[in-house]
């Protein structure tokens, strides 16, 4: 109905897809946004949904123009990445351009597989607070032994903070006090925890919606066969 149009009317979404993937390496011979899986592309798929879901402003953030990243409901957007400055932290920073100061921004991860069910989440979430989408834990569906992030959403109340808890992610990161600066360490940041907190304990408190399905990053090779296999399974049985 309308309604939903007019939530997400106003919604951007962005991919970030301008990651290093070393540990992915060439698996496949692809990078790890383009690898096939049940015959669609991981990157047309995420697109596909996110624009089935009602969102027509979808950007995908690369290093370096590649038209293999250009797909039928997105733009691609070129950035530049500057791991000096930020560190991890700028796989989020360097999209801020992007981030939509009249609405509603949706930060995915473009190297995970998200299933319907997690995107449509995702895009009819209600709150306006600052979110991440993730696990928390290891999932006895896919078969990952740790937690993932899957996404972030705010509106422009939040942009401030967002931007810097980023920026102080990455200079604690500079000053040796923690050892990565990545989605949780800025979680941590943004629900009130700092210095070497930042780091951990894993808690979760405040903001966060919890994903558990077939939804997966797949940082290595390993992480990938270990889902493909479990999907297969689940697959099979259905």
């Amino acid at each position: 109905g309308n309604i939903k149009n007019k939530r997400t009317m106003k919604t951007i979404a962005i991919l970030l897809c301008g990651g290093e993937a070393t540990r992915w390496g060439n698996y496949l011979n692809s990078p790890k946004h383009l690898i096939n899986i049940e015959g669609e592309r991981l990157l047309d798929r995420t697109t596909r949904l996110i624009h089935e879901a009602g969102i027509d402003d979808i950007y995908v953030v690369t290093k370096q123009y590649d038209e293999r990243y250009d797909t039928k409901y997105s733009k691609q957007e070129v950035v530049k990445v500057d791991y000096e400055a930020n560190a991890d932290a700028d796989k989020f920073l360097s999209s801020k351009h992007l981030w939509n100061k009249e609405g509603r921004t949706i930060v995915f991860y473009g190297d995970c597989y998200f299933t319907e069910e997690a995107i449509d989440r995702i895009v009819n979430f209600k709150s306006e607070d600052w979110t991440l989408f993730c696990r928390p834990t290891a999932s006895n569906i896919t078969g990952c032994p740790y937690g993932e992030c899957f996404a972030q959403s705010f509106y422009p109340k939040d942009i401030k903070e967002h931007e810097e808890m980023l920026h102080y992610i990455a200079q604690l990161w500079k000053d040796k006090i923690i050892t990565r600066c990545g989605g949780w360490e800025h979680y941590r940041a943004m629900t009130g925890r700092r210095d070497k907190k930042v780091r951990h304990p894993h808690i979760m408190t405040t903001n966060y919606e919890i994903i558990d399905d077939f939804s997966e990053d797949f940082d290595t090779p390993e992480d990938y066969e270990i889902w493909l296999k479990n999907r297969t399974k689940f697959l099979s049985r259905k």
